[in-house]
């Protein structure tokens, strides 16, 4: 059991990095603008540049470490790099959330407000890659071809797709509107 959720947990990671790596150089200028709108760091570009390097040079180590049958050491390596990246992100999205700034997240090629989902997904990243790093002896390998393999990127494929889109899934854009029927101060109509 501990080998399917390792594996879940670390083929999740590395496939959320590499899609938001693809993401970033798709549309390079969006992460620069939304750095700049925080208001928080210095040189924006230059962050936005290191982050996607990050991104993009940790989801091709972990795809090599995967195709290496090493124990899962090299594996545990790059899933505490993404730890402390995945982390950060968890950490500078909280700050930027607590400056009350309507900004855009700068996640994806969407335009998303940075909301608490942006940082729950974060932190929901940074627990699977702490917990496959943990576990990174337990991670089936791509060179063992098999069922459980299937499952696992399967498995893998769809929580990546649903922690991409759950901050855009969870805006909602109009949250002063009242629901149907009630007025201003809460009181049915």
């Amino acid at each position: 059991m501990s080998a399917l959720v390792a594996s879940v947990a670390a083929y999740t990671v590395l496939l959320t990095l590499l899609l938001a790596c693809g993401e970033h150089l798709s549309k390079p200028a969006a992460l620069s603008t939304a750095l700049a709108a925080h208001r928080v760091v210095p040189a924006p570009s230059t962050v936005a540049a290191v982050v996607v390097a990050a991104e993009g040079l940790l989801g091709v180590a972990g795809v090599v470490a995967l195709l290496r049958d090493d124990g899962g050491r090299l594996l545990g390596v790059v899933l505490a790099g993404s730890v402390a990246l995945l982390a950060t992100y968890a950490g500078y999205g909280w700050y930027v959330r607590s400056t009350g700034r309507a900004v855009p997240c700068g996640c994806s090629r969407v335009e998303v407000p940075m909301t608490g989902w942006v940082v729950a997904r974060a932190s929901t990243l940074a627990g699977l890659a702490l917990l496959g790093s943990l576990l990174s002896g337990a991670v089936v390998p791509v060179g063992r071809a098999g069922t459980s393999l299937t499952i696992v990127l399967l498995a893998a494929a769809t929580f990546t797709a649903l922690l991409a889109h759950l901050p855009a899934a969870m805006h909602d854009p109009t949250p002063d509107r009242p629901a149907a029927g009630v007025t201003r101060g809460g009181v049915p109509g």
